[in-house]
């Protein structure tokens, strides 16, 4: 019997991703969006959402009350603790919730990068849990989309300083991998929704394009007009240094754990989605994107 999605609930609404995902999903006249917040959260919604506030510490109790009736529950929280999410499947559970999308949205979960990264073991975690839970009638989809393209050069993340026009380029630049803007992201969680059959019990791998950090170099260096200056480091060297900051609870640590998944040449951690997957994005119906037209829109962006 082909699944029905109305009633849907966004939990972290007001987050770098979960503000995209809201404004994408009240953009979709077939749903009805509610979201479900914390009673310290000082994040405010428009009038005619309704907004379930719970305890700080997530109740399973409080979650069960707020999601009965929700065909969906969509989650943009953060990975961490991963405790959260378990309890919010159980919860979804015990309110007869037909479809959880979990907090994925970002690189695959292999084995490789769960070993590198902690955070998407915590994931690995979570998605095990969700198919444990499929005999319940509880289905899931986990959108995995590899890092915010735009976001993440914008702000420095990925390593490519716009305003000093500085890149620090691992191993050879050449290693491809996969990644997508944050409102593809966005349009990809409503697509998932609408398509509840196709997109059952899986991962969906999407991209806005599959490049190397030589491509983005070259890119930046034809939008801003300018040669830019490069460092490079090994991604030996690289993985120490990571594990060194984060033993120190540095979030800078995590930042380059992750981008070893991407960059580096020494092993294939599941960066390059294209190579192992077959993509989901014509089946989702998500719009064909340009390298050279996303990286020129932020570097004006930028310069504005």
């Amino acid at each position: 019997m082909s699944q029905q999605i109305k009633n849907v609930m966004l939990i972290g609404a007001s987050g770098l991703l979960g503000s995209h995902v809201f404004e994408a999903l009240q953009s979709e006249a077939s749903f009805h969006l509610s979201v479900l917040a914390r009673k310290s959260s000082k994040a405010t919604f428009p009038s005619h959402i309704k907004v379930y506030r719970i305890d700080d510490d997530s109740p399973l109790a409080q979650l069960v009350d707020a999601f009965k009736g929700q065909d969906a529950l969509v989650s943009t929280l953060p990975g961490r603790p991963y405790e959260v999410h378990m309890r919010m499947i159980d919860a979804a559970v015990q309110a007869g919730v037909k479809r959880f999308i979990p907090s994925e949205y970002g690189n695959n979960t292999c084995n490789a990068a769960s070993e590198l990264v902690p955070l998407y073991g915590d994931k690995a975690k979570v998605l095990a849990h969700l198919k444990s839970q499929e005999s319940t009638g509880l289905t899931w989809t986990a959108i995995q989309n590899g890092q915010f393209f735009d976001w993440g050069l914008d702000t420095g993340w990925l390593s490519y300083d716009l305003k000093s026009k500085k890149a620090l380029i691992f191993d050879s630049g050449k290693t491809k991998w996969s990644t997508t803007t944050i409102g593809t992201v966005a349009a990809a969680v409503v697509k998932v929704l609408l398509k509840p059959e196709e997109t059952k019990n899986r991962p969906v791998h999407i991209a806005s394009f599959t490049v190397s950090q030589q491509q983005v170099l070259d890119a930046l260096e034809k939008a801003s007009g300018a040669s830019w200056t490069t460092d490079t480091i090994a991604s030996d060297a690289a993985m120490k240094m990571g594990q060194e900051i984060d033993r120190n609870g540095d979030s800078e640590g995590l930042r380059l754990s992750v981008l070893l998944l991407m960059y580096a040449d020494d092993a294939d951690r599941g960066g390059n989605f294209e190579e192992t997957f077959s993509l989901d994005n014509e089946m989702l119906g998500l719009p064909v994107e340009h390298l050279s037209l996303v990286v020129e829109r932020i570097v004006k962006q930028q310069q504005a």
